[in-house]
């Protein structure tokens, strides 16, 4: 074997192995869980969505769009308990109802209508600080019910939360397709070095 198809080889056996772990352990991370609900029968997927380093919920949003789907409509009492049931009933999560563009008119932003609610008593208030109020829907804001705020990262008592998406159907993520790569590229050395041995 001469000395540059060696490097070429060496190269290629360090870039499959890279791209192999790192889809092993962002694969690690995408934790899409399903859910059918016995109502609807929806067949959603559903995972945690970072909402950047300010927590502000835009951010999670825009991260649930990028993998193709938006921050979760809850359409009724069996999805909420089954998210908590899933996700946490003492974590608050980001969700995807909000006033943000006109004061008072709560939608989803996955253009859903909204036909469930459950807010907890006094809510939404629209409370300030921040001046302009309070734009974006918390889960498991009273944590025993689970029952949601209006909320905003701008506040001063805002403590960083992350978001749940859904999709449907499921995105393909990033980290599978490395895994994927990489799993290609063992193949092919694998091949590669039964030809040589062969020759």
């Amino acid at each position: 074997m001469k000395g540059g198809e060696k490097m070429r080889k060496k190269l290629l056996v360090g870039l499959t192995t890279v791209l192999f772990l790192f889809g092993i352990v962002c694969g690690a991370k995408a934790a899409l869980v399903q859910w059918s609900s016995s109502i609807g029968g929806n067949d959603h997927w559903y995972e945690i969505v970072d909402s950047g380093k300010n927590g502000a919920w835009i951010n999670a949003e825009n991260n649930a769009i990028a993998r193709g789907g938006h921050l979760v409509t809850i359409n009724d009492a069996e999805e909420e308990a089954w998210l908590r049931s899933t996700f946490g009933t003492k974590i608050r999560y980001w969700i995807g109802f909000t006033d943000s563009a006109s004061e008072g008119n709560w939608v989803w932003v996955s253009g859903e209508s909204a036909t469930y609610t459950h807010w907890d008593v006094g809510q939404p208030d629209n409370g300030t600080p921040p001046d302009y109020g309070e734009d974006f829907a918390v889960l498991n804001w009273n944590r025993d019910n689970g029952a949601w705020n209006d909320w905003d990262y701008l506040r001063y008592d805002y403590q960083k939360i992350d978001g749940i998406a859904e999709y449907n159907p499921v995105p393909i993520p990033g980290a599978v397709w490395l895994l994927g790569s990489g799993l290609v590229g063992f193949i092919a050395l694998k091949r590669k070095k039964t030809d040589l041995n062969l020759v």
